[in-house]
């Protein structure tokens, strides 16, 4: 009953807390509805041996609303079955007993109540009601008993109870797959109060009580217990059902309008599947929907008014448009386009797991125009996917950061691309675990041949290691400078070794505490493929071992 009234009170704020859309349910509405499933009792008679199990639940309903809410009747059938638990077999006096028998009546609960619906409206064809209904019973049936000549060994004589007070607390899901038919499921909860056990021959129950003895139960009749007093007591139970629910109208039709937005790239004419889609009248939201995948967004059955019409795709803004109130037509639907701006890319993005198709979730994407020199920051979704709109004729460094990960620099431009035949820009980044002890190559680190001083190119990859390394204050990372096997060994190790110095002292420029700084020049000694001395390659592969890496020290 606590979960059934927390419920109800979830739903009511629910309810009093959205806007609600114009529709079908703008305007007064009555429903019947048909109903079975299954009940699930408790009786609270205080008999021994004798319980009850789940049966048939049969109902209607007829309910009226004004838009939220309502007034409904409801008339239910419910079935429980009585189950007697008193041993059958093995039972003995002195001797065993015989003739055994035993008889099981059904009990049947006839409800009808009256009471105040509040329905949640989720759209035209889906709404959520909470329905509270007060009424009587009638409750009959339900005598059991267990015989053997000559002893009553256990019995109850069940009911034969007329208006018995009654509450009932339901919620019920109703789907209409078409105009005026529809599919409803949902739970109940009906209790019944001061209800009263059947009083036959000066008794309302009893039992003879038994020991058991191995697999032999030995009955005591002098020790009869009976109950000759009814007791005022609960009746309570929960079910579930499914069923049909029949939209019934309850004037003639008004006139249908309709609004049906599309949402399309301005330049390439590509439609934009899921682009959010929002309906606002004096600043207020009034109706929202999702393009489906022909980009195409409907609102039915709404008033004709004088709408801002606004979008967003992966929550960047499109242009906007309007609707007048004059332009609506009767049983038709006006039809209305946003689209994108044509002065812009629209730039999706993936951060995974370098080597591996695992994404990578709530990484902070730092975006960096350079031609403005502005920086901005996104998060990645669940999926890890990121989006931006990019200008046209512009180039961007992006990287990403997100506890010990390290991220590779990623280039996305819009230069030389035609936008009448692009919108979309597609881009990768990868991110590494920096698990100690695993070197990490560092892209965009170059040297001119036989100098060691940093570039301007291999600076934006430097300072991404400083982000690092700020971020992980604890952190100490060896840096490490590679060289192809050309040129002698002692030479390689010093142009190497100043490399590695010169990329530490940039770090230290840049408020890096050198301390945590391990400079150290491999020379030629740590070739990543065949290209050692005397060994004629091309230079895109000395171009693999010419690299500068880091790792993190292990403590």
């Amino acid at each position: 009953m606590r979960k059934l009234v927390t419920l109800l009170f979830v739903i009511l704020f629910q309810i009093f807390n959205s806007q609600f859309r114009n529709s079908l349910y703008d305007d007064n509405q009555l429903n019947m509805s048909l109903r079975g499933g299954l009940d699930f009792p408790s009786y609270d008679n205080q008999t021994k041996y004798i319980d009850y199990k789940y049966n048939l639940s049969l109902g209607t309903s007829v309910d009226f609303y004004f838009n939220w809410i309502g007034l409904g009747i409801d008339f239910d059938y419910l079935k429980n079955t009585s189950k007697n638990t008193y041993p059958t077999e093995n039972l003995h006096e002195t001797t065993p007993l015989t003739n055994v028998n035993l008889t099981q009546n059904n009990i049947q609960r006839y409800f009808f109540g009256i009471g105040p619906n509040f329905r949640y409206i989720i759209n035209d064809d889906l709404s959520l009601a909470f329905k509270l209904k007060g009424g009587i019973s009638n409750i009959k049936g339900g005598e059991t008993s267990l015989t053997s000549t000559p002893y009553n060994l256990n019995y109850h004589n069940g009911y034969n109870e007329k208006n018995v007070l009654t509450g009932k607390g339901q919620v019920e899901l109703n789907w209409f797959f078409s105009e005026y038919v529809g599919l409803n499921v949902g739970g109940y909860y009906i209790q019944h109060f001061k209800a009263k056990d059947k009083i036959s021959n000066n008794s309302v129950s009893g039992y003879i009580p038994f020991t058991e003895s191995g697999n032999q139960y030995n009955i005591n009749p002098n020790n009869s217990d009976i109950r000759n007093n009814s007791l005022d007591h609960e009746i309570h139970s929960a079910g579930v059902f499914a069923g049909l629910t029949f939209r019934i109208p309850t004037k003639e039709a008004s006139p249908n309008y309709g609004l049906s937005v599309v949402a399309r790239d301005k330049e390439t004419g590509l439609i934009l599947p899921d682009t959010f889609i929002e309906l606002f009248k004096n600043g207020k939201r009034t109706h929202f929907a999702k393009t489906n995948s022909q980009g195409v967004a409907f609102f039915k059955n709404i008033k004709p008014d004088n709408y801002d019409i606004k979008g967003n795709l992966y929550n960047i803004e499109l242009t906007s448009a309007k609707t007048n109130k004059t332009e609506f037509v009767k049983n038709s639907m006006l039809k209305k386009e946003i689209s994108t701006d044509s002065e812009t890319f629209f730039v999706k993005g993936q951060v995974n797991i370098c080597n591996s198709k695992n994404p990578l979730r709530d990484v902070t994407v730092l975006v960096k125009n350079n031609e403005t020199e502005i920086y901005h920051e996104i998060k990645t979704d669940i999926n890890g996917k990121f989006y931006f709109k990019a200008d046209k004729n512009t180039t961007y460094n992006i990287y990403g950061k997100k506890g010990n990960y390290f991220s590779q620099t990623e280039t996305v431009t819009s230069k030389n691309v035609d936008r009448t035949n692009t919108f979309f820009l597609n881009l990768q980044v990868c991110m590494e675990e920096t698990t100690c002890g695993k070197p990490i190559n560092l892209k965009n680190i170059h040297y001119d041949l036989d100098k060691y001083f940093i570039r301007e190119d291999a600076k934006a990859e430097l300072n991404k290691m400083v982000q690092f390394m700020k971020d992980n204050p604890s952190v100490k990372v060896e840096l490490a400078s590679h060289t192809d096997s050309r040129a002698s060994d002692d030479y390689n190790i010093t142009l190497s070794q100043n490399r590695a110095n010169a990329a530490v002292d940039y770090l230290v420029s840049k408020g890096i505490n050198k301390s945590r700084l391990k400079p150290i020049g491999y020379g030629e000694t740590q070739l990543l493929n065949k290209c050692s001395n005397s060994v004629d390659c091309t230079e895109q592969q000395h171009q693999i071992n010419r690299r500068t890496e880091m790792k993190v020290i292990c403590p």
